[in-house]
């Protein structure tokens, strides 16, 4: 099994609701999902812009991610947490412990995957800033890594940060990301609808 994730938040109450997400897919095949993606995205090279989903000119990929998602064999994934519905655990003088709330938003996604069925599994997350740099970034990690081992014993578990300028995948699940915090930004499920039964979403698990 192999998992890639992003995450998108608002945790700004200016901009509208406030919460924390991670989404993306799991996937068994990635070499097919991979080759797939590859040939969707090619004709978006030639303007040599780092494809984004941030960046408006590749809305067209957007909807091109979902629909090549629905299509192949994965499950789409997606867990949600309002941060006013968040205990004040998670909270210190500084604000909201952002890694301690992925890393347990992280713990409730993989329970629901059932990880422990799987010989192997592989989970590849986009790289991003931790407070307290390489440190609180090694902190995470090791979280992450010692629940994997705690939980699913019987499990060879990998799980890595890395950019989505370095992995197609991982750009992929940025593409579905972004897509999703405009959902739930907007208190749509137009997107949500179409996916099937192979969309796994949790909300406010902690």
């Amino acid at each position: 099994m192999n998992i890639y994730l992003d995450e998108s938040y608002n945790l700004q109450k200016n901009r509208g609701k406030m919460f924390i997400s991670i989404n993306g897919f799991a996937v068994l095949d990635e070499k097919a999902l991979r080759k797939r993606w590859r040939a969707i995205r090619k004709p978006h090279t030639t303007s040599k812009r780092r494809i984004h989903a941030t960046d408006s000119h590749f809305d067209e990929l957007r909807d091109k991610s979902i629909t090549l998602l629905g299509r192949h064999d994965v499950n789409i994934l997606s867990v949600f947490q309002l941060t006013q519905e968040i205990s004040h655990d998670y909270f210190d003088k500084d604000g909201i412990k952002f890694d301690s709330v992925y890393a347990d938003l992280l713990k409730k996604l993989f329970l629901k995957l059932s990880l422990g069925e799987y010989q192997k599994v592989k989970i590849v997350v986009d790289a991003r800033k931790h407070k307290g740099g390489k440190l609180g970034e090694k902190v995470f990690r090791n979280t992450i890594e010692d629940y994997l081992k705690h939980e699913f014993a019987r499990t060879d578990s990998i799980f890595k940060a890395t950019p989505s300028y370095m992995d197609m995948l991982v750009e992929l699940a940025d593409f579905v990301s972004n897509t999703f915090y405009k959902e739930y930004h907007s208190d749509s499920e137009h997107v949500f609808e179409k996916l099937g039964f192979r969309f796994i979403q949790i909300k406010n698990p902690l």
